[in-house]
């Protein structure tokens, strides 16, 4: 995980910038690089901070001879080039910008990509600048145009708000590509639209039957095995290239991310409510790692009143230990915090992160997002006090985007039926930039961590969206059975995971009993008093 930026501005010197959230994002290196000319009144200054986790430790901004510039945030799993577990992505991926001539060449590249990323190249010969995101959004980049005459700032972009100037996140399904005009100083800002896949939809007709009944039907069959390979495939990819060393033990060695004694610490923690998508993410990878790792289980509860029952999350996480491997260490972390506890990191650190997200929706998930990838708490069962050391998380963000995990989705079915399904769930996938992933990114990499979403692997994407909606879930069927049915029925059937393949869908902010904590009158879609930042005109 990386935090990247740059800056146009007018003058040599470029006005004074606070990058102490930027350089929270990447804590192994940090560096301002510039500034560079662009016109004789026009300049760019790059900042980049680096969270290493493949390959060896490697500073940016990556610059070669010619004067060719890449600062680059994310994790490529495939590419039309060959990638290996110990490459560092970021220089391959500068080794085929500079091959690109047009904007068409870096438009393709940048499609053919596989996994989470966002980038800024420098082309020198041209003299512009290609920014942009992968084609999901799972990396934050947003963008503030500064109309200030006390300023010589023109326009900022970057992972995670930097000053008090107001911010829009940047589209995620396209290129953007920045040229100045070197006889009046001015820039102009062009788009274009990445490549999409052609996606061959499965050919079938909804049945009458409901879905219990085709379980042994052969269609059935083979979409269940092939979504079951497709995803632990996409843990796999998320997995392959852990470093084996464990955040603490990493910054004593001599830059070497994955010697091959590593520490026996844990390397990878996963968002752990033990409801069907943490539990069967988990169980895929315990069949991945080495038997050797333990995994960290990180579980959020909120209290108003230390003498409350557990909520619901806590509960169904202990219930759901039960079902995995026993051979396994596995550290559930049990982390508790309290009202005033949220509220100081709220107004600290988590606010300037959810940012440019501002409901109250966006301040439950997002805070408890933020306690439990901090990874502090206790351990379950002895109790003792408990900081996670891994670097790298799995999130189980998408399944209910792409499966029909929301209850909105049921309310959708029973007015416009399945073709009206349907469209809800490509709707879903082509705001989750926006609605999720931005600020998902910001709050956890504010930590020095780095998310990873397995559900919303590229590959597994585009199958799902092949497979016609009846096959993936059935909501003529009740809660807890209906819906994400493909996925329940993988985690009963190929992973035993009996129990958790029944609990009904309970959002974060409801199972760790955050919502309605400070006020209990206020809707998720209202405006979040408490997120309020005063933006600078």
């Amino acid at each position: 995980m990386c935090g990247i930026c740059f800056c146009l501005h007018t003058q040599p010197n470029v006005a004074p910038i606070d990058y102490t959230p930027l350089n929270a994002r990447g804590p192994d290196f940090q560096k301002q690089y510039g500034p560079i000319a662009l016109t004789p009144d026009l300049y760019v200054t790059f900042a980049v901070s680096v969270l290493s986790i493949r390959g060896f430790k490697q500073e940016q901004p990556f610059v070669d001879d010619d004067g060719n510039i890449l600062i680059y945030n994310g994790e490529i799993y495939e590419a039309p080039f060959q990638i290996k577990e110990s490459d560092n992505d970021g220089v391959l991926l500068f080794e085929h910008f500079k091959q690109c001539s047009t904007d068409m060449d870096i438009c393709q590249l940048i499609s053919q990509l596989e996994g989470c990323f966002a980038f800024i190249y420098y082309q020198k010969q041209t003299n512009c600048l290609y920014y942009g995101r992968d084609r999901l959004g799972r990396r934050s980049l947003m963008y503030s145009m500064i109309d200030d005459n006390q300023s010589n700032l023109k326009m900022i972009l970057t992972s995670v708000r930097l000053q008090q100037f107001s911010y829009t996140e940047l589209d995620s399904s396209i290129l953007h590509k920045l040229s100045v005009k070197s006889t009046n100083s001015t820039f102009q800002i062009d788009t274009i639209s990445y490549v999409k896949p052609t996606i061959d939809i499965i050919s079938s007709e909804p049945p009458d039957a409901l879905l219990t009944e085709l379980e042994n039907d052969s269609v059935f069959q083979n979409i269940s095995t092939t979504f079951l390979n497709q995803l632990q495939a996409a843990v796999r990819r998320r997995l392959a290239n852990l470093p084996t060393l464990c955040r603490r033990c990493k910054r004593s060695t001599d830059g070497t991310l994955r010697p091959e004694n590593g520490c026996p610490h844990p390397k990878l923690a996963i968002l752990f409510s033990g409801g069907i998508d943490s539990s069967v993410l988990t169980a895929l990878a315990d069949r991945i790692l080495p038997s050797n790792e333990p995994i960290d289980l990180l579980n959020v509860s909120f209290f108003s009143d230390v003498r409350a029952p557990p909520p619901a999350d806590r509960q169904t996480g202990l219930q759901a230990l039960t079902e995995l491997n026993p051979a396994r260490q596995w550290n559930f972390v049990q982390i508790d915090v309290d009202v005033n506890e949220l509220r100081h990191y709220r107004e600290n650190v988590i606010k300037t992160v959810i940012y440019p997200c501002s409901t109250v929706l966006d301040d439950s998930i997002g805070s408890a997002l933020w306690f439990a990838a901090r990874g502090s708490g206790k351990l379950h069962p002895v109790n003792t006090v408990y900081e996670s050391t891994a670097e790298v998380l799995l999130s189980g963000l998408g399944a209910d985007e792409q499966l029909a995990g929301y209850s909105r989705h049921r309310s959708t079915f029973q007015a416009h039926g399945w073709k009206g399904l349907e469209n809800e769930l490509e709707m879903e996938i082509n705001r989750i930039s926006k609605r999720n992933l931005g600020r998902d990114d910001r709050v956890i990499s504010s930590l020095g961590k780095e998310v990873r979403f397995p559900f919303l692997d590229e590959r597994l994407v585009n199958y799902l969206r092949s497979v016609p909606i009846w096959y993936k879930a059935d909501l003529r069927l009740g809660r807890g059975i209906g819906e994400k049915y493909l996925l329940r029925y993988i985690a009963c059937h190929s992973l035993s995971l009996f129990q958790s393949s029944k609990y009904p869908k309970r959002a974060i902010q409801f199972g760790s009993r955050i919502a309605k904590l400070e006020n209990r009158k206020e809707k998720a879609s209202d405006q979040c008093a408490r997120l309020t930042i005063d933006d600078e005109d």
